[in-house]
């Protein structure tokens, strides 16, 4: 009776593990997956038998990683459009598990891998929409605001104030943020964190637009701008914008600076240039 419970219990376990939701493999020590449940199955359906191997199928899974790793390992994984946590377990079986030959009536024990799936794209999505949706603080101060106003006819000095904030609304409106008008010089903006992405492929170029701004002034008008991110409140991301506005003043203007954290970031004006700075 023991030995018939044993047998039933062995193949319900196999069973048990076979039709489990989570992904499930046993893999060598080189990551050669040697079996797998059908939930595993099913995320590397379109794989070939010569391709499931773990460093293979997973790239972020090194053959240095599983040479070092002492009894566990978690590895952040894309596959097939979505993010797995992959965690990986050492463990021993014998051959009478059936993953391992040996002569008949010898016992063989040797260390393999159990390799857990865990889907986070849903974690990772929404992580993403909360970062995505965070304000960022910036300011735009007019460098030479006064001195191109002198440059120009009186008459048409309230058309080229008019036509630089409407440059200025109209950049930071594309990108769904607001403006205000603090001084006749100075503007203060935010807008969603998900749109620096944009503005840094674009170099800012709402630099080289208002600077294009000409009625018959001598003098191009420059601006600086200063972006703060990343702080642990609206109020610590206004201090970076404030000190993001100081630096780009004190480099000349004509530029924009964007501090996220202690991470610096400088955009030049017409030259275009990119340059990167950490604080200590």
């Amino acid at each position: 009776g023991l030995v018939g419970f044993a047998a039933d219990f062995d193949q319900s376990q196999k069973n048990l593990m076979a039709s489990m939701e989570l992904p499930y493999g046993i893999a060598d020590e080189a990551g050669r997956l040697l079996w797998t449940n059908r939930a595993f199955s099913a995320v590397i359906r379109d794989e070939k038998s010569a391709r499931r191997s773990l460093t293979v199928l997973f790239p972020e899974i090194t053959e240095e990683g599983l040479e070092k790793m002492d009894h566990a390992l978690e590895v952040q994984c894309a596959y097939g459009g979505a993010i797995y946590r992959a965690s990986i377990k050492r463990v021993t079986i014998q051959s009478d598990s059936g993953l391992l030959s040996a002569a008949p009536g010898q016992k063989t024990e040797q260390q393999v891998l159990a390799v857990y799936l865990y889907d986070e794209t849903e974690i990772h999505e929404y992580m993403q929409a909360i970062t995505d949706q965070k304000m960022v603080a910036g300011l735009i101060y007019l460098d030479n605001y006064d001195e191109a106003l002198e440059s120009v006819e009186e008459v048409r000095r309230s058309l080229l104030t008019a036509l630089i904030d409407r440059k200025i609304n109209k950049a930071i409106g594309s990108i769904e943020g607001v403006v205000k008008k603090l001084e006749k010089d100075k503007y203060f903006f935010t807008i969603k964190q998900k749109y620096m992405e944009q503005l840094e492929e674009e170099r800012f170029s709402i630099l080289e637009e208002v600077k294009a701004v000409n009625i018959g002034n001598e003098m191009a008008v420059t601006l600086s701008i200063g972006i703060g991110m990343g702080g642990d409140s609206y109020s610590q991301n206004y201090d970076f914008a404030r000190a993001a506005i100081d630096m780009a003043l004190g480099r000349g203007g004509d530029q924009a600076v964007v501090k996220d954290g202690s991470r610096i970031q400088y955009y030049g004006g017409k030259s275009q240039q990119l340059e990167k700075a950490t604080l200590v």
